[in-house]
C-alpha cells in the first residue's frame, strides 16, 4: 500500500458549513473531497478520506497525462484594414447624400 506508514498531508479548509479536504503523500497526486458540516464532523470522516486516497494510490499514484493537443501557438492573421479614402463612391443602390 502506498505510504501506509509514511508521510501524509491532510489539509482542511472550512467555509459556510462546508469543508474541502485534500490528502497527499509524496510522489502521489493529491485526492480531494468535500463534506458538509463543522470541524468535528469533518475530523470524524478524515480517516475514511485517507483510506480512499490510499486505495486510489494503490491503482495509480499519479493522474494520467493529458493527451489533448495544445492549441496553435501561431499568431492569428491580422484582419484587413478598411480603407477610408474619400475617393470611393457609394454603391449604386444608395443615392449620394451630398
Amino acid at each position: 500500500m502506498a505510504n501506509q506508514n509514511g508521510e501524509l498531508k491532510v489539509v482542511i479548509a472550512l467555509k459556510d458549513g462546508k469543508a474541502s479536504v485534500g490528502v497527499q503523500a509524496p510522489e502521489c497526486d493529491p485526492v480531494f473531497f468535500e463534506h458538509k458540516g463543522d470541524l468535528d464532523a469533518v475530523l470524524g470522516i478524515v480517516p475514511d478520506f485517507v483510506h480512499v486516497a490510499r486505495k486510489r494510490w494503490e491503482k495509480t499514484k499519479l493522474n494520467p497525462d493529458c493527451k489533448t493537443p495544445l492549441p496553435s501557438q501561431a499568431k492569428p492573421a491580422a484582419p484587413p484594414k478598411a480603407s477610408r479614402s474619400g475617393g470611393s463612391s457609394a454603391p449604386d443602390s444608395q443615392p449620394p447624400m451630398f
